[in-house]
């Protein structure tokens, strides 16, 4: 069996707030970071007549994330160490 490895460059623009494993990247889709470091993306969900993201298991229409988005500051400390 052959695996297949796709690589792709994510800019993080816009960080969640609460929520610091998750961001969206220049490409608008949310993305998380693994405990492993792997990066992930997060589909957008449709619950009922609503859609938005789940994240960690709780789900947030898009009105409810937008109003956690805050633009992300590059610093030379990555994930906050």
């Amino acid at each position: 069996m052959n695996t297949r490895q796709i690589q792709r460059l994510v800019q993080r623009v816009w960080d969640v707030e609460g929520y610091p494993d998750y961001f969206f990247s220049n490409d608008r889709q949310l993305y998380r970071v693994t405990s492993r470091g792997e990066v992930k993306m997060n589909p957008r969900r449709l619950k009922r007549y609503t859609v938005g993201y789940t994240l960690k298991s709780r789900f947030f229409s898009l009105s409810q994330l937008r109003a956690l988005l805050r633009r992300h500051v590059p610093t030379n400390h990555p994930m906050g160490f």
